[in-house]
């Protein structure tokens, strides 16, 4: 039987990282994103064993558009990683529109794209969503971003309860400050917006930033040889000294 994986966000970081692991294990992976270039970049590499859908995971046609690409076929895997930093800068200063869209992306598209996809998880299925710690902490010029990731953080929580007796399994990881399109954007932001640019271009000089390949083996550990009740215990951090140990050496 096929063992099939949905990754939102699969053009690029993470998102492609994770694809090529998951490809390597055996997976047909459905990789979701909003650019057509690098969707079919993926599929350049990686021919039959990838099926590509472009769409926004914040729209209902996005979501409608991705459920529609899988016809009848199941999912052993879904994973949210698809995300948006804009807007940055203050609250204060924040435009309802692009706050909504911010929303739409981040909270909407993972939470009603779950809900979409239900009929097609079965029993042992796994969601994970992509967390951060951001989720945690409030961080000057990202006020969007943190209470975004901090709803999915507790969205996660409810469809853990929600999920149980269906046999479904939701986990949330935070892959911690990694080499990505996203970071090269902090990078580009106004300083009287985010005071902390300085340190953030200095991960990149200093070459502190975590590569997406590294961080797909810690997501796809946890995927794929976590137990049960170890994938869905908590907001699992990829620095986690006690973690290291069972995701650093697989391949």
């Amino acid at each position: 039987m096929t063992k099939r994986a949905l990754i939102t966000g699969a053009g690029t970081g993470i998102g492609r990282a994770l694809c090529e692991r998951l490809i390597a294990e055996g997976y047909e992976v459905v990789g979701v994103g909003r650019r057509l270039q690098p969707l079919d970049a993926l599929m350049q590499d990686f021919g039959d064993s990838v099926m590509t859908v472009q769409a926004d995971v914040g729209t209902v046609s996005g979501r409608r558009k991705i459920s529609s690409a899988l016809k009848r076929k199941k999912l052993n895997l879904l994973v949210h990683n698809a995300a948006v930093l804009d807007p940055a800068g203050s609250l204060s200063k924040m435009k309802r529109s692009a706050w909504q869209k911010h929303y739409q992306i981040n909270l909407e598209g993972p939470l009603f794209l779950t809900q979409k996809l239900l009929p097609k998880l079965q029993s042992g299925s796994r969601i994970l969503h992509i967390s951060s710690g951001a989720a945690h902490q409030p961080v000057q010029g990202w006020a969007a971003y943190c209470i975004s990731k901090a709803a999915l953080l507790m969205s996660y929580k409810c469809w853990k309860q929600e999920l149980l007796e269906k046999g479904i399994l939701i986990g949330s990881a935070k892959p911690g400050i990694v080499d990505t399109p996203m970071q090269e954007q902090i990078r580009n932001l106004d300083e009287k917006e985010f005071p902390m640019l300085e340190k953030f271009r200095s991960f990149k000089h200093q070459n502190e930033l975590l590569n997406p390949k590294e961080v797909s083996r810690f997501l796809t550990w946890l995927l794929l040889e976590s137990e049960p009740e170890q994938f869905s215990q908590e907001d699992h951090d990829v620095r986690n000294e006690t973690l290291k140990p069972f995701w650093n050496n697989y391949q």
